[in-house]
Formats: structure tokens, C-alpha cells, sequence
């Protein structure tokens, strides 16, 4: 085993080629010499970047699995992908080891977000040497590019991981020795806010326009590329606290300044057959046996439920974790139940009796409802796959609005999608109308302040978007089940190849494990609260 002493050809070996010999030609990797050397492959390096990082930003296996059981936003009693284990209560610590057969929990995300940065530094690099791809607004184009999605990942890594590498085209790969710098996921943040400035203000400075075959699968104006990074940048500010002290904590006039320069329409790729596609769309809706819809995995109570006016959701969360079977919910949300009684499909989910899963990993894992919004048939291969929503962004902002004391702004924004896709009563400050079949009920079965309306809209405009969200927003609002992991370890294969001590989180006792959860507490002074 020897230090870094060579150039780094590639993502994937970013770290893990941390004390490893180099000398082993990878040809599956990026040609950094035809990347600084030739303008058109300079180009095509950022132009095929978002294909690598789509995967793992919750749009296919993993972490989306593990992340979104662990949330009960999808309740399944399958093994695969890390799932099982994570979402088993009473939660434990996550194995990082790296003979761990679901070890891909942690290197796929790491792994992949490295492959991409390796991919644009090389192309950044090329054009701070003075490569220019055609003329001045073609080469602004790869280089804006570039940043956002050397931003993005980097982003994602702050997201998932308590630390990173920062690696960005500066920095001069073949002079490392040693262990390279960890860096805090705070840090990791702040890093990626400055790289998607820095392709705001490049774009910005320049005038050009992405095709909507390749890049990002959508056709996108210079401006809308700089809303679409506006809006990323909101999401990264508002969904790396790990708290809710840190969610608290978060720049909150910054994040609604972000979102209302962002997007205003939703940004939603067109998928493209063994080119890009949504596997977690796939999975959630996945029909292989006639009657037995969504049979990988099914939405969970812990999501739907607050929208039960029958108390199944309030007895259901009363039992004891073993004992708990699944019911029928009934609900004036046509999200869920539609207009002919508690059994026909609503909009988003329908009702399904097929238990699933084995008796002997739970029966609180399973669910009588499936999901139907997006992933059915072939579309999650052929046609648009929402990412970023307007819903998002809008909710997102009402609740910056809520946290900054001005709650009453922050009604019309949830009444957006609560009426017009629920046919719900409009909130109020107040929160829902308190009235039979009020949507959504605390836990004690009142009905519900406009704190715990946010959250509940959150939770259904979002079902089935990715499979990381749900995570994200669950442990910055404290509603992540007691002794989760709130956040990934470096994976165990990256620190034996860096001979640093395997450590992992979660669990009883252990070091980013999830509190006891205390959701419908309002982080400021609300109607219905306490």
C-alpha cells in the first residue's frame, strides 16, 4: 500500500485511491488526457455528469431504500438494499463494515458522488487551462454546468455523510500524500453553496441554452438553469440539518430568497430507455403479480395515517411496535380514498388486503395501500420524472415563513396542493378546520395546528418523488424513530483503504441516533401546539 503519489484519473478512485497503488489502468473511467486536451470530450464529460449523480440523489436503490423505510414513508419486509435491517425496530447501529453484504447503503452514494466531481474536475480543469469548446458562450455553458453539478455533488455527499473530501478542480491530485483532509458536513455544505454560485454567476455572465435530449434531459434556458440551481441550493440549506436544533438554525430568509429566485415549473427529466430512468419510481408502484400492486414495497401508515378520521391510525400507533396489523383508512383526502367509499383508489395511492411480507420480520411493516402516482407501466422509463417540484419548494418556503413568524403567509401556500390535489378545507393560521373527518389528526386524535398540516402536505406532495426527502425533512423535525441513524458513516471499505478505524452511527447509546421522536411540536408559538 503506498500514499497518493500519482494523478487521479478518476472518480470512483478519488479516495479510495487513497493508499492504493495507481499503476492498474482503469479503462471504465473518464481519459483525463482527452478531457484536458480536446475540447469536444472536454464538453461531453460535463454534458453526461447528471446521468452519474441522478442515481444516487434518490432516484434509484440506494440509499433511497434505506433511507425512506427508515422513515416509514415505504414500509417493506424485503431485504434488499439495506432496507430490512435499517428499518427493523428496535433500531441498531448500522453495520459499517465492509464485508457487510448491504455495505452499498453507504458505497454507492460515496462512490458515485465521487465518480461525478472526478468526471466535471477534469473538464474544469481543462477549460481554467484555456480549452474552449467552440466559442465563449458554449464553453460558459460546460463550465456553469460543471459547477452545479460538482456542487450538487458534493451536496448530496453533506447530505448522507457526517464528512467528505472536498474535491474540486484546484486541487492538484498528484501532490497529495498521506490521508487526504476530511472535511465536517457543515463544511461539505458551505462548499457546495459557493460551487453553485459559482455556476449561477458563470451562467449568468453568459448567454446559451441546454438541449432537451442529453445535460439535463429537459431543455433549459440559461435562466432557468440558474433557477434550477437556486432552488438545489435551498434544498441542500434546508435538508442537511441533522436536528432540530441545526433546522432550526438554518438561514431561513436565505432559503425563501433561494426559492422564490428558483424554479417555476416543475423540473421533471424525460426519462430515456437504458440511458436514464427513475428505479425508485419503478419499485414503489411495481405490479408483477395481478392483485398484488406495489408488491416491493407499500406506502407506510406513519405517512398516510394523520389523515385517518376513523382513530385505526390512533390505536394502530398506540400498539405495542409487534403486535401492530394493518387496517383500512377513511379520509375525505382524495390523495387517498376516492370519491366511492374508503376502498376505491384515490389520486395518489389505492387500497390493496395483499399482506406481503413474512410474519416473521413484522407485522408492522406491512400496509394495505399501494402506490399509484408515478412509476406505473413503463413511464418510469419513457416519460417525465418529477425531481424538484414546484410543491417542493413552495412548502419548502411555507415552512421559512412559519419559522420566521409569519405563519399567516404561509397558509395559501399549503392550501395550494391541499385543495386542489386533497379537495381538502383550506387551512388556516388556525390550522385545519377542527370539524368530523379534519385532516391531519395528531397522534391523540385532535385535529391537527397548521404545523402539523405543513408536515402532513409535505409528506404526500412528495410520496414517490425520491426516496431521500422523507429522511431528510423526518430527522431535522425530530420524527425519525428512536435510535436511527441520522446520517451515514464514510463507508467501512474507504477507511480500510485509508487505514483509519471503521466507526458507524445509530442505534442505543450510539452517536447520531435519532432522539425520540416529538414531530407536532411547533417550532414557534401556533394555535394547537404545545
Amino acid at each position: 500500500m503506498q500514499p497518493i503519489k500519482t494523478s487521479l484519473a478518476v472518480a470512483a478512485a478519488l479516495v479510495l485511491a487513497g493508499c492504493q497503488d495507481l499503476t492498474v489502468e482503469n479503462v471504465n473511467q473518464p481519459d483525463r488526457t482527452r478531457a484536458t486536451q480536446e475540447p469536444i470530450s472536454t464538453e461531453s464529460f460535463v454534458a453526461t455528469s447528471f446521468r452519474t449523480w441522478w442515481p444516487v440523489a434518490g432516484h434509484d436503490d440506494y440509499p433511497s431504500w434505506a433511507f425512506s423505510t427508515i422513515a416509514h414513508e415505504i414500509q417493506s419486509g424485503f431485504a434488499d438494499f439495506g432496507q430490512l435491517e435499517l428499518s427493523a425496530e428496535p433500531r441498531d447501529a448500522w453495520n459499517n463494515s465492509e464485508v457487510n453484504a448491504r455495505r452499498f447503503v453507504s458505497e454507492t452514494p460515496w462512490f458515485g458522488l465521487y465518480r461525478t466531481i472526478s468526471a466535471v474536475n477534469d473538464a474544469l480543469q481543462a477549460i481554467d487551462n484555456g480549452v474552449v469548446i467552440v466559442d465563449a458562450n458554449r464553453t460558459a455553458r460546460a463550465k456553469a454546468a460543471g459547477k452545479l453539478m460538482q456542487g450538487l455533488s458534493h451536496g448530496y455527499l453533506g447530505l448522507y455523510f457526517d464528512k467528505a473530501i472536498i474535491v474540486d478542480e484546484t486541487v492538484q491530485l498528484d501532490t497529495i500524500t498521506g490521508v487526504p483532509d476530511f472535511t465536517e458536513y457543515p463544511g461539505v455544505i458551505d462548499a457546495a453553496i459557493d460551487q453553485i454560485d459559482e455556476a449561477i454567476a458563470t451562467a449568468q455572465g453568459a448567454n446559451f441554452s441546454f438541449p432537451a435530449e442529453n445535460w439535463f434531459f429537459t431543455a433549459l434556458t440559461r435562466d432557468q438553469f440558474v433557477e434550477l440551481a437556486n432552488s438545489f441550493a435551498a434544498k441542500l440549506l434546508v435538508y442537511s440539518a441533522r436536528t432540530r436544533e441545526e433546522r432550526a438554525a438554518v438561514d431561513w430568509t436565505e432559503v425563501i430568497e433561494r426559492i422564490d429566485a428558483g424554479i417555476k415549473t416543475d423540473f421533471a427529466p424525460e426519462a430515456q430507455p437504458d440511458i436514464l430512468w427513475d428505479d425508485w419510481k419503478r419499485l414503489i408502484a411495481r405490479l408483477r403479480t395481478a392483485g398484488r400492486p406495489s408488491d416491493f414495497g407499500r406506502p407506510g401508515y406513519w405517512l398516510l395515517g394523520p389523515a385517518d378520521s376513523s382513530n385505526g391510525f390512533v390505536n394502530w400507533a398506540s400498539t405495542p411496535v409487534a403486535n401492530r396489523m394493518p387496517f383500512q383508512i377513511r379520509t375525505k383526502d382524495r390523495r387517498i380514498q376516492g370519491p366511492t367509499g374508503p376502498a376505491s383508489p384515490g389520486k395518489y395511492v389505492g387500497y390493496n388486503l395483499n399482506n406481503i411480507f413474512q410474519v416473521a420480520r413484522g407485522t408492522y411493516r406491512w400496509s394495505w395501500y399501494y402506490y399509484l402516482r408515478y412509476g406505473t407501466g413503463l413511464s418510469w422509463q419513457t416519460g417525465p420524472q418529477p425531481a424538484v417540484t414546484v410543491a417542493e419548494m413552495d412548502l419548502l418556503k411555507a415552512e421559512g415563513l412559519i419559522r420566521l413568524g409569519r405563519a399567516a403567509e404561509a397558509v395559501a401556500l399549503i392550501n395550494k396542493t391541499r385543495v386542489a390535489n386533497g379537495e381538502l378545507p383550506p387551512v388556516t393560521i388556525e390550522g385545519p378546520p377542527d370539524a368530523p373527518g379534519c385532516v391531519p389528526r395528531k397522534l391523540n386524535g385532535q385535529c391537527g395546528s397548521l404545523w402539523d398540516a405543513l408536515r402532513y402536505e409535505k409528506g404526500i406532495e412528495l410520496l414517490g418523488i425520491d426516496g431521500v426527502t422523507r429522511y431528510l425533512d423526518l430527522r431535522g423535525w425530530q420524527g425519525l424513530a428512536e435510535n436511527s441513524i441520522t446520517q451515514l458513516p464514510v463507508p467501512g471499505r474507504e477507511l480500510g483503504t485509508l487505514r483509519l478505524p471503521v466507526y458507524t452511527f445509530g442505534g442505543p447509546g450510539g452517536e447520531s441516533s435519532a432522539p425520540a421522536p416529538d414531530p407536532e411540536r411547533c417550532p414557534v408559538s401556533l394555535p394547537r401546539c404545545g
